[in-house]
């Protein structure tokens, strides 16, 4: 077996990371995280969640054994052609690339997928529309209900 550090790991979320998510997630400073309302926080919600997930897609990026965000892609086992992607990287790693990495697997999943485009969702505190175009990303509409800014990028 290897002392060597894992440096950086990519992988699905499992049930058995319910726990450690859910306490991640809680960790968060709440100011930072009021834009990630994808799913409940507490470990219940997030076990049913994975559980009961088809083809919708929840991963973990992982730095040094930590992690540093989680990403996802939902929408498919609701029937969606076009999944919607989420993602949320720790605050202390904000900024960095964590969020491109995600985008960048995410659309290759996509692509893997078939799936023309993808989707998001993004409140306009939370991302500029110049910061979600630098991303690829288009405006396509306005969510009423929430005032979020409706997003797809093309495949």
């Amino acid at each position: 077996m290897s002392n060597q550090p894992e440096y950086l790991a990519i992988r699905s979320l499992r049930v058995e990371d319910s726990a450690a998510l859910s306490l991640w997630l809680r960790s968060q400073p709440p100011d930072y995280a009021r834009f990630f309302y994808a799913f409940g926080f507490e470990e219940d919600a997030i076990s049913k969640l994975l559980s009961e997930r088809q083809r919708d897609f929840y991963a973990g990026i992982f730095w040094q054994g930590e992690l540093a965000g989680v990403f996802m892609l939902r929408g498919w086992d609701a029937g969606y052609e076009v999944p919607s992607f989420g993602v949320l990287i720790d605050e202390k790693h904000r900024g960095g690339t964590f969020m491109r990495l995600s985008l960048d697997v995410a659309k290759l999943i996509c692509r893997l997928c078939g799936a023309p485009r993808m989707m998001a969702k993004i409140h306009p505190d939370n991302v500029s529309a110049r910061g979600a175009r630098r991303l690829g990303f288009i405006q396509t509409g306005v969510e009423v209900e929430t005032g979020n800014i409706i997003y797809h990028l093309e495949l």
